[in-house]
């Protein structure tokens, strides 16, 4: 019965952010009017409301899979590096623009853009931006804590790498993936943490060497030699000291469901405040569009686009408790979406 109610909630905030309170909009793009179904643990059937779209029962049912069955005991276990749940990339490429700032709090991340040559033999110098940068350094992320190794293998054919990362093989996501790899390798990072009584600035690149020996026409086919990453020792330290857990469905499903790189940040955010937070915070609307809002010129756009992702992130991560209130999101003690003891030495 608790994971029915639990369902229908998920189900209402979604319908309530987007379709508002009559339904017009969402009826306009596709819903479909009969009641649905989904078949939650123990066997039980739940209804769901009436007026559901084919997307937001899709992921209604990646969220009971989330919700009953345990990321470890499929394998779907992931991790992050901490400073991506501090900070954020861009959302949209800031252009022509000598430097890219972001902050949190007293942290602050200050981003050059990456230097490169395309395949026309122009030299670009570009920011990762966007959805698939943040795949990548999950995956990097990922594979750092489990193997201990700062060489990482990006998979025997592109097809394969790309399957790893979730995304659909075409021309469009080969070309943007091959760059933004090049985009995030090649870029220069600082990060500054600025206290009264102290300042800590430390600068690194995601990468010291990548070799790709993919083509748009790899297919499922191996490459004469392995596509590498090397991370930095810089980046990888961060990663191996305190890696944030997360599960590998739940990026899935906003990856799939949501808008750009907001929901993945934001859930990102929550699994590492929720790791160590002991009583319920305030996070002011304010604080929150300094680390998250970079795309957007007026708060209350931000705030728009916050409230409508939000349903979204609590849908794979149920467990979190977040209020939205007049003047931010209130937090209070929660699980995080993986266990710590999950993490080895």
């Amino acid at each position: 019965m608790q994971k029915a109610a639990s369902l229908r909630q998920r189900s209402g905030g979604l319908l309530t952010n987007e379709c508002g309170s009559n339904g017009t909009r969402l009826a306009s793009q596709g819903a479909t009017r009969p009641a649905r179904t989904v078949r939650t643990k123990g066997n039980t059937v739940t209804d769901l409301p009436a007026l559901i779209s084919g997307r937001q029962l899709d992921l209604l049912r990646q969220a009971v899979e989330i919700e009953d069955v345990d990321a470890r005991t499929v394998g779907m276990v992931g991790y992050t590096a901490r400073l991506w749940a501090q900070v954020a990339l861009p959302y949209k490429d800031p252009g022509d623009v000598p430097e890219w700032t972001r902050r949190n709090g007293s942290l602050t991340l200050y981003v050059e853009p990456g230097r490169f040559e395309r395949p026309d033999r122009t030299i670009a110098k570009a920011y990762p931006f966007g959805v698939v940068p943040r795949l990548l350094m999950t995956w990097m992320a990922t594979e750092a804590v489990r193997l201990r190794e700062r060489d990482l293998v990006l998979g025997p054919s592109l097809a394969s790498f790309m399957r790893d990362l979730g995304l659909v093989r075409n021309g469009n996501t080969i070309r943007r993936l091959r760059e933004q790899v090049q985009r995030l390798s090649t870029a220069r990072l600082l990060v500054m943490d600025q206290r009264p009584d102290r300042t800590v600035t430390e600068g690194f690149q995601i990468a010291t060497r990548t070799e790709l020996w993919w083509t748009p026409r790899d297919g499922d086919n191996e490459a004469l030699w392995p596509s590498t990453v090397t991370l930095s020792q810089e980046f990888y330290d961060s990663i191996v000291a305190a890696p944030i857990p997360v599960d590998l469905r739940a990026l899935a499903a906003l990856r799939t469901h949501g808008s750009g790189g907001l929901p993945i940040d934001i859930y990102t955010w929550l699994a590492h405040r929720m790791s160590y937070l002991r009583k319920s915070t305030l996070v002011p609307w304010v604080l929150l569009s300094h680390q998250f809002g970079s795309q957007y010129k007026l708060l209350r756009q931000f705030r728009a686009e916050l409230i409508k992702q939000l349903p979204k992130v609590q849908a794979v991560y149920p467990a979190a408790k977040v209020t939205v209130t007049t003047d931010g999101l209130l937090l209070s003690p929660s699980p995080t979406p993986v266990g710590r003891r999950l993490l080895k030495g």
